[in-house]
């Protein structure tokens, strides 16, 4: 099957996963450290000149918007063609595009200017300047290493600081905004995302894709700390979430998932919004009938909107409480599809509103962004292109532009005069949609297309009977960190992205021998009809195109210590390599009985799995019972190999070359 640039950079534009809803740590430091690139003057070479930003917008995002003369533009960074598209916001004409050098994620339009993208498959984020023609290209200033896979990117309040957050690399780096010199850099849990900073400049809050976490990043001290975003629902005898039996008054814990976008308030100080999903995966010990434990009444994933005082650090209870549906309750009311696939988000001022661009649904969703719990406060849906990954909001035309990236198409929203509403559900007949051009050679295969919009497709009885779509469980291809309750017992999901070839069977039994046969499995548990024909094709197409994380360019803090550490897998005495090994994608496509049966396992044996990117997919063992590595290396001694009586040097060795991989 081909390859296609549709699949080049996928990591923001629908659902994401490496650091797991379910927790576990970091890719390692080797995943931290971006190539170093050539890189010359970052400066203005004619301050004054062209476009300037729509004051204030210190937020990255995949579209941005700016003002040149009397006219206000939009910048897109387009993933599929890897360029910068320069659109006419009023009339819809698109000025012309801009080539970058690698995939962008997000950009943002710093207070000179210059725009400044971050390039997730180049470890790096490149500056380019705008002219007094709008529709001339941009030109590039320079070229700045970052840790691994720069994915969002924030200004401070005093615009003296760019702060870039990196996906595998999990970090957080600072940057001069002047000059675009490496201030410092804050190492973070797996898979962080979106960046906002608090209104006096001294923390930054970052959104986690995997774990239930936001990291809240000292910028004085220069160290984070964690919130937990995850929420809890009362629990009452027929089912969670309902009111019917006064019983059992017990709390379930869910974990917060889908941690891609964050807003900040601006009408009301001090609140920064983070959409996410609330999931139940089930208990460990017991089996379900499907993935979670979830009913019609009570389903696995629920979308929430967490709000987070930023003085105190930490959620408001309300906005992370799982409440009744009194749809789900009496099943009389057509159900509304919920946001299961948030993407990013703006707040619009003037209105006191939220918007969340919603992956899945293909929909922009506007809240209250005063209320303690605007989930359930929700004004308008706006439909959109497939694929929204960005969102900006323009306060003086009063309109929000989102980039919708599978469909490659820019959003024209007019929102009216503040406080204003339309029919719920109803399309603004003068919503513009801006179809962008495609560079010549990279349009993607049919196939690819429809692929990646199935893979994102919320709500689609054939794929799950409870709204869940690929990317729930599998955001940007990889894993969220979890551990199911199945009906044999807990499953941790695996990463998908850079694994699927080669490396048959699948599942953790290993009953799957295509990954066809494996899809049918996984959509009869979800309680899908399944997919036939092309569409399934189409699925499988893109499922085994996933990239993975672009970690060729990252150079180990030290090189010696992966070769002992390969020299270690490798040894007889240590037998890694007799199961896993490096000539056939790390497995030995067998199942064996390792001594890892769980209390609820119905069979004694599991697949080997691959070990591509195992430093980044934390937890481990197929019940997720080792957190980390090295309690995996130490902790599974005598099941899979002879780890736990290696010294100290040789086990810092063996887990370094493991992140290598």
């Amino acid at each position: 099957m081909r390859k296609s640039s549709v699949v080049v950079g996928l990591v923001a534009a629908a659902c994401s996963l490496a650091a797991g809803c379910g927790g576990g740590g970091a890719g390692g430091p080797e995943a931290r450290t971006g190539r170093a690139q050539a890189a010359g003057g970052c400066g203005r070479m004619k301050p004054g000149v062209g476009a300037k930003p729509i004051a204030p917008m210190r937020q990255g995002a995949t579209v941005a918007l700016a003002r040149i003369g009397d006219r206000t533009i939009a910048y897109v960074a387009d993933e599929d063609d890897a360029n910068v598209h320069t659109v006419d916001v009023k009339t819809g004409a698109e000025l012309g595009t801009s080539k970058l050098k690698g995939t962008p994620s997000q950009l943002l339009v710093a207070p000179d200017g210059r725009v400044m993208v971050a390039l997730k498959d180049q470890a790096a984020v490149e500056v380019l300047e705008p002219g007094e023609d709008a529709s001339a290209p941009l030109e590039s200033r320079c070229v700045v290493p970052t840790p691994v896979e720069p994915v969002a990117l924030a200004t401070t309040p005093d615009d003296g600081a760019v702060l870039v957050t990196s996906g595998w690399g999990a970090a957080l780096t600072a940057y001069d905004t002047a000059s675009m010199t490496r201030m410092y850099e804050v190492p973070l849990a797996r898979e962080p995302r979106a960046v906002v900073v608090s209104d006096d400049g001294k923390k930054a809050f970052v959104a986690h894709v995997v774990g239930s976490r936001m990291s809240v990043v000292d910028l004085v001290a220069k160290r984070a700390s964690i919130v937990d975003v995850g929420g809890a629902e009362v629990s009452r005898g027929f089912g969670r979430g309902t009111l019917l039996d006064l019983v059992d008054d017990s709390a379930v814990d869910r974990r917060g998932c889908q941690g891609y976008a964050l807003a900040k308030s601006t009408s009301v100080s001090g609140r920064i919004f983070a959409p996410q999903v609330l999931v139940d995966p089930g208990r460990a010990d017991q089996r379900s009938e499907g993935y979670g434990s979830g009913n019609g009444m009570n389903p696995p994933e629920v979308a929430a909107i967490a709000v987070i005082d930023e003085d105190l650090a930490r959620p408001m209870a309300e906005s992370v409480s799982v409440k009744p549906s009194l749809h789900q309750m009496t099943g009389n009311a057509r159900p509304i599809p919920q946001c299961l696939l948030p993407r990013a988000a703006a707040v619009d001022a003037a209105s006191r509103s939220l918007f969340v661009a919603c992956a899945g649904i293909d929909a922009v969703v506007e809240y209250d962004a005063g209320a303690a719990d605007p989930q359930h406060a929700e004004r308008r849906r706006f439909p959109v292109a497939s694929g929204p990954t960005g969102i900006a909001i323009d306060p003086v035309g009063r309109r929000a532009v989102v980039w919708s990236q599978f469909d490659r198409t820019l959003n024209v929203i007019p929102l009216g005069a503040p406080g204003a509403e339309s029919a719920f559900g109803e399309e603004p007949q003068q919503t513009v949609r801006v179809a962008l051009s495609r560079e010549a050679g990279t349009a993607a295969t049919a196939d690819l297309e429809l692929g990646r919009k199935l893979f994102h497709m919320t709500g689609d009885a054939r794929i799950s009977s409870d709204g869940r779509a690929c990317a729930s469980c599998h955001p940007d291809g990889r894993d969220d960190a979890l551990t199911w309750a199945t009906p044999d017992g807990p499953r941790q999901t695996p990463m998908l992205a850079g694994r699927l070839r080669e490396t048959a069977p699948y599942g953790w039994m290993g009953n799957g021998e295509s990954v066809k046969d494996h899809l049918a499995s996984t959509f009869q548990r979800l309680g899908g009809v399944g997919l036939s024909g092309r569409e399934l094709d189409a699925l499988v197409a893109f499922a085994t195109s996933l990239r993975a994380p672009a970690t060729g360019s990252a150079q180990t803090e030290d090189a010696v210590l992966v070769e002992r550490g390969r020299a270690v897998f490798h040894s007889s005495e240590t037998g890694c390599a007799s199961c896993h090994s490096d000539g056939n994608g790390y497995t030995d496509r067998s199942a064996h009985d390792v001594a890892s049966r769980a209390a609820a396992d119905i069979v004694p044996a599991f697949d080997t799995p691959s070990l591509r990117f195992v430093g980044g997919t934390a937890p481990y063992f197929h019940d997720g019972r080792y957190p980390t590595l090295r309690a995996m290396l130490v902790g599974a001694d005598g099941k899979m190999g002879h780890t736990k009586g290696l010294s100290q040097n040789d086990l810092d060795a063996l887990e370094a070359y493991l992140r290598s991989l």
